[in-house]
């Protein structure tokens, strides 16, 4: 199953064009308090595979269920446009 990229991503254009922009983008985020190193490492990589799905303009194909909040901030633009469709994905209940 593949997760559809949401189209209205590229209608409005992002000051994120590079994977190398995306990397610093996803950096800025911090280890939330109590979260496992690993797991952090691991949602970093997920988001940046997003990343590098929509500036290649391909869907995912992997699941991206119930990641830690800060992962849909990592995926959405620094204008706050969402890089997936938003209802195919279920996300973490706190």
């Amino acid at each position: 199953m593949s997760i559809p990229l949401n189209p209205v991503a590229f209608q409005h254009p992002s000051q994120i064009q590079t994977l190398a922009d995306a990397q610093r983008w996803i950096n800025q985020f911090a280890r939330p308090e109590r979260f496992n190193t690993h797991a952090w490492h691991t949602t970093k990589k997920l988001a940046l595979l997003v990343w590098k799905c929509h500036l290649e303009r391909r869907p995912i194909d992997r699941t991206l269920n119930f990641l830690h909040p800060t992962f849909y901030n990592m995926i959405r633009t620094p204008e706050g446009m969402s890089l997936l469709v938003e209802h195919r994905v279920r996300k973490f209940a706190s």
